[in-house]
């Protein structure tokens, strides 16, 4: 993906060469639609930045990345996914392919130029993900220096960092947070440490524990934030589906999936309290 301020996403119809023949752009455009959605989703997240963000005319580049369990296991070009030739053919498919592939898809940004991504396609993206790398505290299982990392390192950097892409992304409607655990990848963050408590339970208790840890306090940042955990690398459970090898699982066992749950009950019950 490469800079292209110049380039206009208004809808300009193109016309045929031979008008006694049938192109693609004379179907529907319910049918288009439908080819556009096939050629320009991804799964996992499309990894966009600036190799070198301080270039005067930086240059951004993308990579399919894997993501919630989906996409390549290795960073894979975005190219080779989908039809890039196609969204230069003319301006009509130039402006009818970009909010699909925009708008369609999950993106994860790293140090990335206003001018890498351009103001016409940055309004087009309505979800993205980003990695933060948390205080050490909240690793900690005493509650107290867990209580001080989240409230006064963590979450100050998640808000700082959500408003920055709120702004450069204005029409986002989701904004997914994921803290890196390399350095603790077994982690279970001390407020789900309970036990003799059901999976539901625990989110419960979570959520309460979070309510007041993470204020946000402009409207679109709190509407469209969420937070979660990077599944461990390997098959998921879904993969197994159909499969005599299936891993026994312990339904009252900790899964990482629980803490996007306890986060998105935490916005629930800010919502009702409010």
């Amino acid at each position: 993906m490469t800079s292209q301020s110049t380039v206009s996403l208004e809808w300009a119809q193109s016309y045929s060469k031979d008008p006694s023949k049938t192109g693609f752009l004379d179907l529907p455009r319910e049918l288009r639609d439908y080819v556009y959605t096939f050629a320009f989703r991804v799964p996992g997240a499309i990894f966009i930045y600036s190799a070198n963000p301080y270039s005067v005319r930086p240059d951004s580049k993308a990579m399919i990345v894997r993501y919630r369990n989906e996409g390549p296991i290795e960073p894979q070009k975005l190219g080779n996914a989908i039809p890039v030739p196609m969204l230069r053919i003319c301006k009509q498919l130039h402006a009818e392919c970009g909010p699909f592939l925009y708008g369609g898809n999950v993106f994860r940004v790293w140090f990335l130029s206003d001018t890498g991504l351009p103001l016409q396609y940055r309004q087009l993206v309505r979800h993205i993900m980003f990695t933060t790398e948390p205080d050490h505290r909240i690793f900690k299982t005493n509650f107290d220096e867990v209580n001080y990392g989240w409230k006064r390192r963590f979450w100050p950097s998640v808000i700082t960092a959500g408003m920055d892409l709120i702004e450069r992304f204005p029409s986002l409607e989701t904004l997914t947070c994921v803290p890196i655990t390399t350095s603790c990848p077994e982690w279970t963050p001390a407020f789900f440490t309970v036990y003799n408590k059901t999976k539901e339970q625990r989110i419960a208790l979570a959520a309460q524990w979070l309510q007041s840890r993470c204020p946000v306090e402009n409207d679109q940042l709190r509407a469209c934030l969420r937070l979660e955990l990077q599944a461990p690398p390997g098959l998921s459970t879904d993969e197994f589906k159909g499969s005599r090898f299936v891993p026994d699982e312990d339904e009252d066992s900790w899964d990482c999936t629980e803490f996007a749950h306890a986060f998105q009950l935490m916005r629930v019950l800010n919502d009702v309290a409010t």
